[in-house]
């Protein structure tokens, strides 16, 4: 992302943000396991993890590639930081981090065998141009990954009406802010259009439920934790009162208690080959 793109990214910048994307690679490990698989990750591959955050991805790829080598970049610079501690703290040494805009990556052309970025293109201007940088860096035969959800798989039992609109409000608020939340479904469109080959899309429903309490917890706090980040803004906006938030959050806990209780979100995993 540019800097404009960095000023449209609600949670750039924030402490709590950190602790955030490392829950959320938690959450969905079973889906990241099931990507890296489809992706064909092996020893001695060069990689990219374009808009890498705290590098909770990056460090999984670097394992898988090992002694290939992992590199991970994002415009900020909290995050960057970040990441290099958290990859010297596990012992990862095939980790690279930098800071760049992932629109404009300071790598030559063709030399990763794959390029991959998660949760990135719901956020960025144009999708269609960083997916088309991604394949300037990425080997001809390699391959570009982009991993996106989309809320139109969102759906819980029992319904939660109340937390439902308000997370509905803020899918709105986001979007004036250059934040696309139902992208998974064009990830087909987009990656042709950057004219990449053999486009294909594998989608990835996960679920969870009182079989096994801490999954749940887990999968339902990540979307909680995102309009979290938003209310402050969403309030001084008008779009919301603290009390509607208020009201909304109390329908958590009867929901994670319940005996019958089910949560489901979609994401889409979208590779092509590069010509």
């Amino acid at each position: 992302m540019n800097n404009a793109s960095k000023d449209k990214y609600v949670h750039a910048g924030k402490i709590e943000e950190i602790a955030r994307l490392e829950a959320q690679a938690k959450a969905f490990s079973r889906t990241l396991e099931k990507e890296f698989e489809i992706l064909g990750l092996k020893p001695a591959m060069k990689v990219l993890d374009a808009g890498c955050g705290t590098g909770a991805i990056t460090r999984r790829m670097a394992m898988k590639v090992s002694p290939g080598e992992a590199n991970g970049v994002d415009i900020d610079s909290l995050f960057i930081d970040e990441a290099r501690k958290l990859a010297a703290k596990e012992g990862i040494s095939n980790v690279r981090f930098g800071l760049s805009d992932i629109d404009d990556l300071k790598f030559d052309n063709g030399i990763f065998d794959l390029s991959y970025c998660r949760l990135v293109l719901m956020h960025v201007k144009n999708p269609v141009k960083t997916v088309t940088e991604l394949k300037r860096v990425t080997k001809s035969g390699g391959a570009v990954a982009v991993s996106d959800s989309d809320d139109g798989g969102l759906i819980t039992y029992p319904e939660l009406p109340k937390m439902m609109e308000m997370f509905s409000r803020y899918r709105n608020w986001a979007k004036t802010r250059g934040e696309d939340r139902f992208i998974g479904r064009q990830l087909f469109s987009i990656l042709s259009q950057a004219g990449l080959r053999s486009v294909t899309v594998y989608p990835f429903p996960m679920h969870a439920t009182q079989q096994n309490p801490e999954m749940l917890k887990m999968l339902f706090s990540v979307p909680v934790q995102i309009a979290e980040m938003g209310k402050e803004s969403m309030i001084k906006e008008g779009l919301m009162t603290a009390e509607y938030y208020a009201e909304a959050m109390k329908e958590a806990q009867p929901f994670l208690t319940h005996p019958g209780a089910f949560a489901m979100g979609l994401t889409f995993l979208a590779v092509g080959k590069v010509p």
